[in-house]
């Protein structure tokens, strides 16, 4: 599919998801270097990275917020949401999934990822949210792709189409074999791969890859199927068509290898999104809004220093404008200002068509998983699953007295934030209690609440209020014995 054929159809929203630890940020900063939306790539260590940019994320090298950047590949428009892998913070990704197009699930090429796997990939299954996987961090496993693909499988209830194989030198992974293409590449590190001469030894391998590859897809399209029964070699736009059209229906899920730290199968994933991603037309269609001439859904809530509160938007059909009035599920609000972001970084901009992801400004009633249309009437509000219920709690106790005032406003701005935490005043042990999804949840809490609003408290044990019940009658008797004589 060309350019041209695109033209019109607007920015597409793909998520990042997978286990902790799996190299999702890192596959966005090779994205953001790939698409030269950066000069350089990121690297977490160096605490340079657009995702995880945060002071909490950088203290504790780990993704504790959901992360957003826009980029341009090729004359598409995408917007990538890198979701947090420790599922003590999974809360937000489940939300922006409802209005993402599709999803790249980011792991490892290691069995110890089936059981985290297979809850993500069921997820997504359920929602009916087209998605493929990334096996990262190639060059450190010594484990064939072959080996690793019948453990992985399980996991997942649409056949895993493997879209490329490994070129293998000194239990190395150098290059790789587009089996679509039919091509070998050659990685060069930070750069694109270089194409090669296809390696003999292992032209029998490709064969025999790529042919269960047309297999896989041809159990889905007759007329492939009677090409490969016929031993007719089908036409390559024939596979590529076909590739785009399974994944697009949720019938298969590609597998592509990669190293994202060293910026290795980055490019030919973009122009697999490129090609294969659905757009926003069918995320509506997904969702039920096809009658909708404007639609738009939040995906977070963000408080900043200085721009106030920010809506993160995705708009699946017409157009908003700053100053528009919208109507969310409480009412009628104004639009005041409209951004896109590059990790925490707003960038002013003027209206916001189907398919783009911003922010909007000074929502005050609007909350994270909204529908919100500029029609008159009001919309139908999305479907949205609550937040996990919370399963830690820790009193809340004030360094300094005088910061009470300042608390109670600086702690329902964090839960608007982050719907996962709650809040509860006992009545019983007189303790502000503060609920999350776990401990180190409720620490970048507290570390936010020092941080953006200047207001510092310590976790304590919470107290607990044993009380005593009456659970059944009963009848005891005693004799009262009058003394007599003695001290009176």
């Amino acid at each position: 599919m060309g350019q041209a054929a695109h033209a019109g159809r607007g920015a597409r929203c793909i998520a990042l998801v997978g286990p902790y630890l799996s190299g999702k940020t890192t596959l966005l900063e090779a994205i953001l270097a790939r698409t030269g939306t950066v000069s350089r790539q990121g690297r977490l260590a160096d605490k340079n990275t657009i995702g995880d940019s945060s002071a909490e994320a950088r203290a504790h090298m780990m993704s504790v917020e959901m992360n957003v950047a826009d980029v341009e590949f090729l004359g598409d428009h995408f917007t990538f949401v890198d979701c947090p892998g420790s599922i003590e913070f999974q809360h937000e990704s489940a939300v922006a999934l409802t209005a993402c197009d599709a999803a790249i699930v980011v792991s490892e090429p290691d069995p110890k990822r089936v059981p985290a796997l297979q809850l993500i990939l069921k997820q997504l299954e359920d929602r009916g949210i087209p998605h493929m996987l990334f096996l990262n961090k190639i060059d450190k496993f010594a484990t064939g792709v072959r080996e690793i693909l019948p453990v992985l499988q399980p996991a997942s209830s649409k056949p895993l189409v493997l879209r490329q194989i490994p070129i293998w030198e000194n239990g190395i992974a150098t290059g790789f074999i587009d089996l679509a293409l039919e091509r070998a590449f050659i990685y060069r590190e930070h750069a694109p791969s270089e194409v090669v001469e296809m390696p003999l030894d292992i032209k029998d391998r490709e064969n025999e890859a790529r042919f269960h590859m047309l297999e896989q897809l041809a159990d889905y399209d007759d007329e492939l199927m009677e090409q490969l029964l016929s031993e007719i070699p089908p036409p390559r736009d024939k596979v590529f068509d076909d590739l785009a059209q399974e994944l697009q229906d949720g019938m298969i899920c590609p597998v592509f290898l990669g190293s994202a730290e060293n910026g290795n199968g980055i490019l030919r994933l973009l122009k697999a999104l490129r090609h294969e991603t659905p757009f926003v037309d069918r995320t509506v269609r997904r969702l039920k809004l096809e009658n909708a001439k404007s639609a738009a859904f939040v995906l977070k809530t963000m408080h900043t220093a200085h721009g106030g509160k920010l809506s993160l938007t995705r708009v699946l059909a017409g157009e908003l404008g700053d100053g528009v009035t919208i109507t969310g599920a409480k009412g009628e609000e104004r639009v005041s200002g409209i951004f896109s972001l590059l990790g925490e970084t707003p960038q002013k901009r003027g209206t916001a068509k189907a398919g783009d992801t911003v922010a909007l400004g000074r929502l005050e009633t609007i909350r994270t998983g909204e529908t919100l249309t500029a029609e008159k009437g009001g919309i139908n509000q999305i479907a949205v699953r609550p937040p996990h219920q919370a399963v830690f709690g820790v009193a809340i106790v004030l360094k300094d007295r005088k910061d009470e005032v300042k608390l109670t406003g600086a702690l329902s701005k964090l839960v608007e934030e982050d719907p996962s935490l709650s809040l509860e005043h006992s009545q019983d042990t007189h303790q502000m209690v503060l609920w999350g999804q776990g401990e180190m949840h409720l620490r970048v809490a507290l570390e936010r609440l020092r941080r953006k609003y200047g207001v510092e408290a310590e976790a304590k044990r919470r107290q607990v209020p044993y009380k005593e019940s009456i659970r059944a009658s009963t009848e005891v008797r005693g004799r009262h014995k009058k003394q007599s004589g003695g001290h009176g």
